[in-house]
């Protein structure tokens, strides 16, 4: 091929490239770039979400979880596998540390069936730092700092070869919302899903007591709040709601708990900021796991 030739050849390979990279996208790419979309208003969308759309998008059903992976030991913890999806994360009907609702893409991971328990803990820890001790081996750990947890787990990990830790929390949401759009986690009716003020008895329950969610999680909403590894921020969210933050002067609790006096404490979206060395009664947690 001559010299001449050569060039014409890369200036039409040159000039086919900015053809196509200079047409516009589908409206489905131009829908996942939400810096670039804008809104019927004349708006910029936020985080790809334009106002009026938050509950007319609830989060996309996704494939049925794997069934429950069996127990090793006697301190495991059963979990089941969630696969990877997009969900919408947060509400429009709370507070600002709910919103924007925008869209988060989660990543392959496990929890607990179940929020770990008083019988788990002591095996691992030696000892049951619960005021419900009576409940017995099956009801949750509760009065357990996040601190306390992080030794928990270091250990847990040293026994099984493990990779444990907590589930950040957009992967608590969306293992919470399961793929749907219910106010509670697996149902519109609290005391379906949820343990609290009005059923409790003032106490905990044993775990499983009630409906599971969509992925056949249980007690998500009530009975205790759940520990999660993100750093809360009280301005809504900035990117560390999928992230486990080493530093964090505060941290995200979940789920409500058998004390709850407010049914809207349970819902999905529901974030409450705690101290990482506070302690109390109605605060337990539930194990994630990476594969």
């Amino acid at each position: 091929m001559s010299s001449a030739s050569i060039i014409r050849y890369c200036v039409c390979v040159l000039a086919g490239l900015l053809l196509w990279t200079a047409q516009p996208a589908t409206a489905q790419e131009q829908n996942s770039l939400s810096a670039e979309r804008i809104c019927p208003d004349g708006k910029r969308a936020y985080f790809g979400v334009c106002p009026g759309e938050e509950e007319a998008k609830p989060a996309p059903p996704v494939a049925n979880p794997a069934p429950p992976q069996p127990k090793t030991c006697d301190s495991c913890v059963e979990m089941i596998r969630l696969p990877g999806g997009e969900f919408m994360m947060g509400s429009i009907n709370g507070g600002k540390n709910e919103k924007p609702v925008h869209r988060v893409t989660v990543a392959g991971f496990a929890i607990g069936k179940y929020e770990v328990t008083q019988g788990q803990w002591q095996a691992v820890m030696g000892s049951n730092p619960s005021k419900f001790s009576g409940c017995g081996d099956d009801c949750p750990v509760e009065q357990v700092s996040y601190d306390d947890i992080q030794d928990y787990i270091a250990r847990i990990n040293r026994l099984t070869g493990g990779r444990y830790r907590l589930p950040t929390d957009a992967e608590w949401e969306y293992a919470c919302r399961a793929g749907g759009s219910h106010e509670y986690c697996g149902s519109d009716n609290v005391d379906m899903v949820a343990w609290y003020d009005k059923n409790s008895g003032n106490r905990t329950h044993p775990v499983g007591g009630k409906q599971a969610n969509g992925f056949g999680l249980y007690d998500m909403s009530g009975n205790v709040y759940e520990w999660t590894c993100s750093a809360y921020t009280e301005e809504g969210y900035d990117g560390s709601e999928r992230l486990c933050t080493n530093n964090a002067s505060r941290r995200v609790l979940r789920g409500g708990s058998w004390d709850f006096w407010d049914a809207r404490v349970a819902r999905c979206a529901f974030r409450y900021p705690t101290r990482p060395d506070f302690r109390d009664n109605s605060n337990g947690f539930r194990l994630a796991h990476d594969y």
